[in-house]
C-alpha cells in the first residue's frame, strides 16, 4: 500500500532557505546549457554563469546564517543577490527577491497565502526594474507563475506542493511560449536563457518540496550532475552597446525614478534593483566611465564590472569548444587585440571613487588625476568572485584554462585567483606567477598565446610559460619618485637621496618576483635615450629578443626609447611601444618607462 503523502501547509526559512539551495543547485548544474542558448538581450553567452553568480552569493552569504523566521532569511537573501547580481538576468533575479522579501515583511512562516502575496510583489518590483519590460523573457515567466499561485490560493488550494506542482506546470508552458513572443528567440531555434533558468530554479525547490527530506535539516543536499549542452547553432550578434555594465550604489536616500531617467540616454537593457539604501545598476554601454559617474551623484558607489561584450560574443559563436583559454590580470601591458586572451581587471580608487583599470578612465585620464588629485589613488586586486565568474564563463567554452598573473609577492591578485579555483571543485584551471609587472608580464601572457594557437596542450603551455618567465626580465625607470613615496612604497628619505645625486631608480622584479633595484641611470631627462644604454649594457645586443617598451603618459621618451633599441640590438623579433595602465602607474606615477625583454623561444 502506497503511503500518503505528507500535507505541507507551512514552511519556515529553514525548510524555504533548504528549498532555495536546491532550486540554486539545478541552476547551476545546467548553467552550460543557459550560456549556450543566450540570444537577447545580446547573445554574449554568459546568461548561466551570471545567474549562477547571483544565485551562489546567497550560498556564501547564508552559509550557517539561516534564521527560522521566513522574513529574516529572505532579507539575507534579497542583500546577498543584489550585492552579488551579475547580468540582466541576474539583476532581475535579485530585485525578484527584493519583493519577495518585502512581501514577506513581519512574517515568521509562510502559509500558501502569505507566500503567494510575497511572490506576487517580487513579480512586481522584477517588472518595475525594467524600462522597457519585453515579454518573452523571464519577466513573463515569473508574472505567469504568480499570477497561478493566486489562482490556485483563490481556488483554496492549501498543500505547498500541490501549489508548487500546478506553479511550475504553469512556468514551463510559458517558458515554451517565449518563442513565440519574441522572434530573436523563434529564429534561433531557443527558449529565452533567463526564463529557462528562472524554471530550473523553481524546478529545483519543487523537486525539494516534493522529495527531499524536512526531517533531516542538517544532512547536505545532494549535487545534482552538471547538465551537458547540447549542440546548439546559432549566428546573431549585437554590436550596438561593448560593455555590460553594473555597480552597486549606497545612499540614505536614492531616487530611483531619477537615477533612471539620467541613465536612459546612456545605453539599453538597463535594470535598477535595490531599495531607497542600495541600488544595483545594470546597463549595456559604450561609455562605462559615464554610467559610473552619474552613480556617484546618488551615493558612494562600489562594485563596478563592464564586461566586454563584443569579446564575448565571438567566443559564443564560436560553434566548437576550444581547447584552452588564457587569462591574465590588467596589471599585464600587452597588445590586446593582437592576441585571444581574457583579461580581469584590477581596481584603483581615489578616495571613495572607484575605477577598473583601464576601462573606467582612459590611461591618460588616468594620469591626469593622479597628478591633480591631492589623493592618492590606492589599487586592491580583483576579488575572488572576479575570477570566479570568468573561470565560470569560460568553461562553457573551452576544456581547460591558464591563468597568469601579477606576482604574488607584490600583489593578491594569484590569491583570489587561488581561492576562486578553490570554489570550482572538477574545473581544470592552472594558475600561473609570472613573476614579472607590466610588459614583462604582457611578453609572457603573449607567449602562452602564441602557444595556444599552435594548438600545445595544456602542460606544454604550463612548462612554456615557466620557461618564459626564466628568460624575461622587466625594468622599470621611476622618474619621480614622489608617486612611490606617496603610496608607501618608497620611504622619503629615499627620495631625497635620489634627487641629491639627480640619479632615477631602475627596479626589476627577483627570481621570486619581488621588486627591487636593479641599478640607475643619472639626470631626470631623456630617460629614454638613458635606457638605451643602460640595457646594452646587461644584454647582449646580437641575442634575439621580443621587446616590449611602456610609457606611462610619456608617448615621446617611449619612442625615443623604441628607436634607440632598434638601431642598438641587431636581431630583435618584434618591439612595440604600450601605454602603462593604473596597475603600475600607481606607483610609478607619469614619466616613468618600462622596459620588458625576452629571449626568443621557438615553439
Amino acid at each position: 500500500m502506497t503511503k500518503k503523502p505528507t500535507k505541507i501547509n507551512y514552511l519556515n526559512g529553514i525548510r524555504l532557505h533548504r528549498a532555495i539551495v536546491a532550486g540554486i543547485r539545478k541552476v547551476v548544474s545546467h548553467q552550460d546549457y543557459l550560456n549556450k542558448i543566450n540570444v537577447f538581450p545580446v547573445p554574449d553567452g554568459d546568461t548561466g554563469t551570471n545567474m549562477a553568480f547571483t544565485l551562489t552569493s546567497i550560498l556564501d552569504a547564508s552559509y550557517n546564517k539561516v534564521n527560522s523566521r521566513v522574513d529574516d532569511m529572505l532579507e539575507m537573501v534579497a542583500d546577498a543577490a543584489l550585492d552579488g547580481a551579475r547580468g540582466n538576468s541576474g539583476a532581475i533575479l535579485a530585485q525578484f527577491f527584493q519583493g519577495v522579501s518585502d512581501g514577506a515583511s513581519g512574517v515568521s512562516q509562510f502559509d500558501p497565502q502569505t507566500f503567494s502575496n510575497a511572490i506576487q510583489r517580487g513579480s512586481e518590483y522584477a517588472r518595475e526594474a525594467l524600462s522597457e519590460p519585453v515579454e518573452g523573457t523571464i519577466l513573463t515567466v515569473i508574472t505567469d507563475f504568480s499570477n497561478k499561485l493566486k489562482e490556485l490560493i483563490e481556488a483554496g488550494v492549501e498543500d505547498f506542493e500541490q501549489i508548487l506542482a500546478k506553479g511550475v506546470e504553469e512556468a514551463n508552458r510559458s517558458l515554451k511560449n517565449t518563442p513565440n513572443l519574441m522572434a530573436v528567440l523563434k529564429k534561433a531555434g531557443v527558449v529565452d536563457a533567463g526564463a529557462q533558468g528562472f524554471v530550473d530554479f523553481l524546478e529545483g525547490i519543487h523537486d525539494f518540496i516534493r522529495n527531499g527530506s524536512l526531517r533531516e535539516l542538517e544532512n547536505d543536499l545532494p549535487e545534482l550532475a552538471v547538465v551537458e549542452s547540447e549542440n546548439i547553432t546559432h549566428d546573431m550578434t549585437d554590436k550596438t552597446w561593448q560593455f555590460c555594465t553594473e555597480c552597486l550604489i549606497k545612499g540614505e536616500a536614492i531616487n530611483h525614478k531619477e537615477l533612471r531617467k539620467s541613465l536612459m540616454d546612456e545605453g539599453g537593457s538597463m535594470v535598477l534593483a535595490g531599495s531607497k539604501i542600495k541600488a544595483k545598476v545594470h546597463i549595456h554601454t559604450n561609455n562605462p566611465a559615464k554610467i559610473f559617474s552619474i552613480c556617484e551623484g546618488h551615493g558612494i558607489v562600489s562594485g563596478q564590472k563592464a564586461d566586454d561584450m563584443f569579446q564575448q560574443q565571438e567566443l559564443a559563436q564560436n560553434k566548437k569548444m576550444g581547447e584552452i583559454a588564457i587569462v591574465t590580470d590588467s596589471g599585464a601591458d600587452f597588445n590586446k587585440d593582437e592576441f585571444d586572451v581574457h583579461v580581469v581587471p584590477v581596481r584603483y580608487s581615489f578616495g571613495d571613487k572607484g575605477y577598473i583599470d583601464k576601462v573606467s578612465q582612459t590611461i591618460p585620464e588616468f594620469y591626469e588625476e593622479l597628478a591633480t588629485n591631492p589623493v592618492h589613488p590606492q589599487t586592491s586586486q580583483p576579488v575572488p568572485g572576479d575570477f570566479k565568474r570568468q573561470y565560470q564563463f569560460l568553461t562553457t567554452h573551452y576544456k581547460s584554462i591558464i591563468s597568469v598573473h601579477i606576482p604574488n609577492s607584490v600583489s593578491g591578485t594569484m590569491q583570489s585567483a587561488q581561492t576562486a579555483v578553490k570554489r570550482l571543485p572538477g574545473s581544470s584551471v592552472t594558475v600561473l606567477d609570472s613573476l614579472n609587472i607590466s610588459v614583462g608580464q604582457g611578453l609572457i601572457v603573449a607567449h602562452a598565446a602564441r602557444m595556444v594557437k599552435a594548438d600545445k596542450s595544456h602542460d606544454e603551455i604550463v612548462e612554456g610559460v615557466n620557461h618564459a618567465r626564466d628568460i624575461t626580465k622587466v625594468y622599470c625607470c621611476v622618474k619621480d619618485l614622489s608617486y612611490s613615496v606617496r603610496g608607501g612604497r618608497v620611504p622619503n628619505s629615499i627620495k631625497i637621496i635620489a634627487d641629491l645625486l639627480h640619479i632615477r631608480p631602475v627596479l626589476t622584479t627577483s627570481k621570486n618576483g619581488k621588486l627591487e633595484k636593479a641599478g640607475a641611470v643619472l639626470g631626470k631627462n631623456n630617460l629614454g635615450k638613458k635606457m638605451v644604454k643602460y640595457m646594452n649594457k646587461n644584454h647582449d645586443n646580437s641575442m634575439p629578443y621580443r621587446i616590449s617598451v611602456g610609457h606611462c603618459n610619456c608617448p615621446e621618451e617611449g619612442q625615443a626609447l623604441i628607436d634607440g633599441l632598434k638601431r642598438t640590438f641587431s636581431n630583435l623579433t618584434s618591439i612595440e611601444l604600450l601605454e602603462v595602465g593604473g596597475a603600475l602607474g600607481v606607483h610609478t606615477g607619469p614619466g616613468s618607462l618600462v622596459v620588458g625583454i625576452q629571449e626568443e623561444i621557438q615553439i
